[in-house]
């Protein structure tokens, strides 16, 4: 009996050394766990800086929330049609001829065709529903500018499900492109109107002087 009490008391003493020999082990390193959210888990640089182990950040064909670039987008619609599950609304309008450019300046290229992208429609609408997009990346494989793709981010904790639409069209935006298409229509309308009146006033011209010939 006295050789099993004194035998608990040393495994006592024994299991708290181990345990408080692994908690002053780590007390002089770097911490492992990462206080989250307020540290941010998207980049290997920031918890590289701060933390040990084997934590990495977001790797780097991940695909998180979709963002867009509105200056590269020529509003072609090709992911709004890729979309499996019809999670993109675009809508458009004419606008003037233009090639879109990238952050240095430099034209933009088609990356099918490898020639320059040219812009002939602008955007009145582009909805993105988080909530319905499986997060495939056909949207952005079929892309021809790269103006839509996956970020790192996923934190996207909203109270309603209709902030979760992502809208990269605001009002004011819209109001420019439709009345800027509204001028090229009449643009077109007065061209198309001078034309036929200048054709009128030839084949009448033909008409009198074929008159005066007879």
């Amino acid at each position: 009996m006295m050789g099993a009490y004194f035998q608990n008391i040393k495994n006592g003493f024994t299991t708290v050394f181990e345990g408080m020999s692994i908690t002053f082990a780590t007390m002089f390193v770097r911490k492992e766990t990462v206080q989250y959210p307020e540290v941010d888990i998207t980049s290997n640089k920031t918890i590289a800086e701060k933390y040990k182990g084997s934590l990495m950040g977001m790797p780097d064909n991940y695909r998180g929330v979709l963002i867009l670039e509105n200056g590269l987008c020529t509003a072609c619609q090709i992911c709004q049609r890729t979309c499996p599950i019809d999670c993109i609304a675009i809508e458009n309008a004419k606008c003037d001829k233009t090639k879109p450019t990238d952050k240095d300046g430099k034209p933009v290229l088609n990356r099918f065709t490898q020639k320059e992208a040219i812009k002939t429609r602008a955007l009145t609408r582009f909805d993105i529903n988080i909530a319905k997009c499986m997060f495939c990346g056909l949207c952005e494989a079929a892309c021809p500018t790269g103006a839509i793709h996956h970020t790192k981010q996923f934190e996207m904790n909203r109270e309603c499900q209709e902030d979760l639409v992502l809208r990269f069209v605001s009002d004011g935006e819209k109001e420019i492109a439709v009345k800027r298409a509204e001028e090229i229509e009449a643009e077109a309308e007065a061209k198309k109107a001078a034309k036929a009146e200048k054709e009128k006033e030839a084949k009448e011209k033909e008409e009198q002087e074929k008159g005066a010939e007879e």
